[in-house]
């Protein structure tokens, strides 16, 4: 064996802490001025020479976790089948506190039961936590604030819930849309039919914006927009006379803390609720009003007020028992042309 090869082969001498710098010119690390009296200083630390692969590796096929995003109509229809599930839509324009609501009734049962009902899981759990995200003191926000719902297909947040006196189980499905696409149906009637969660639900719910009711230029607006969405929901088929229908008054602390306009408000929601009941009592199941604070922003209402009883109404059963696929339909084309049968279909 020769020189260079008994070299190569020698241990190096140097500090056998790996994290000294003193072998390449630094400073002792545990701080001797005279490196021979460091114990670590000296001592041989061995090269291991990397071990070569020995051949590639076999490629292992993991399982596929289920995602916890808000689900497509297709992932909620196959949950309808698994058990007894209630259908909840939210309908309302922008801001109207759609999605506050969804958050809040999730944030009140991680504290507890709720109205009788407790949280038993969710496969949308990321959802939920992305909603209720810049609500809570973790977001470091100076002010409690709701993602909006973005426009496209309906996205449905799920729960599962166990009521405390019957113990039993019962999902929950909440169609989330954006508000816009609501407010379109007020003109375009027929567009109500391509929103498929309208006419499976088994709770329509109807949002009433509370802080547009303390403008008094603002309320008749607010009533034309829920009436004439009703009357487009009716007269179109989507509104099924099994379904019970909820108003629900939101942003309760905002009304409250407006002393001078409060009591207006409030009267303005009472009225436009008899006026629904005049008109569709016999086109729903049941009309029932609500008034919440879902996520309050001020101390003017406790956090979830009015939810126990929402909930308690949503989780009720179902004039209709038996699940049933909740059907996309095609949306119709706007420009005639498109609307024109193909040559295949036509009769001569």
């Amino acid at each position: 064996m020769s020189a260079m090869e008994e070299e190569d082969e020698a241990p190096a001498i140097q500090c056998s802490n790996l994290e000294c710098k003193i072998a390449s010119g630094g400073r002792c690390l545990e701080g001797f001025s005279e490196v021979t009296a460091c114990p670590q200083y000296g001592k041989a630390v061995p090269i291991v020479p990397a071990a070569a692969p020995t051949g590639a590796l076999s490629a292992r096929q993991g399982v596929r976790l289920p995602h916890a995003e808000a689900l497509s109509i297709s992932e909620a229809t196959n949950l309808l089948g698994k058990g007894p599930c209630n259908v909840i839509s939210l309908v309302g324009p922008f801001d109207s506190g759609k999605t506050s609501l969804i958050a809040g009734m999730y944030d009140l049962l991680q504290r507890g039961p709720v109205g009788g009902y407790a949280f038993a899981g969710s496969s949308t759990m990321h959802s939920f936590e992305r909603a209720c995200h810049d609500s809570r003191r973790e977001s470091e926000r100076g002010e409690a604030h709701m993602e909006r719902t973005e426009r496209g297909e309906v996205l449905f947040f799920h729960v599962d819930l166990v009521d405390e006196e019957r113990d039993a189980k019962r999902s929950a499905l909440f169609g989330n849309r954006a508000g816009e696409e609501y407010t379109l149906v007020q003109d375009e009637l027929d567009r109500a039919k391509s929103y498929p969660e309208l006419k499976r639900s088994d709770v329509l719910t109807v949002l009433v914006d509370g802080a547009k009711l303390l403008d008094a230029g603002e309320r008749h607006q607010v009533r034309s927009q829920v009436r004439m969405t009703l009357r487009a929901f009716v007269e179109v088929g989507v509104a099924p006379p099994w379904q019970r229908l909820a108003l629900v008054l939101t942003k309760l602390d905002a009304i409250r803390r407006d002393d001078a306009a409060r009591d207006g408000a409030l009267r303005h929601f009472e009225t436009l609720v008899a006026n629904v009941r005049l008109e569709y009592a016999t086109k729903f199941a049941q009309v029932q009003d609500f008034k919440v604070a879902a996520s309050p922003k001020t101390t003017n209402a406790h956090r979830g007020e009015g939810m126990a009883e929402l909930l308690r109404y949503w989780m009720a059963n179902p004039c209709r028992n038996v699940p049933s696929a909740i059907a996309k339909e095609t949306v119709p084309a706007e420009r005639a042309f498109g609307r024109l049968l193909p040559i295949a279909a036509r009769t001569v």
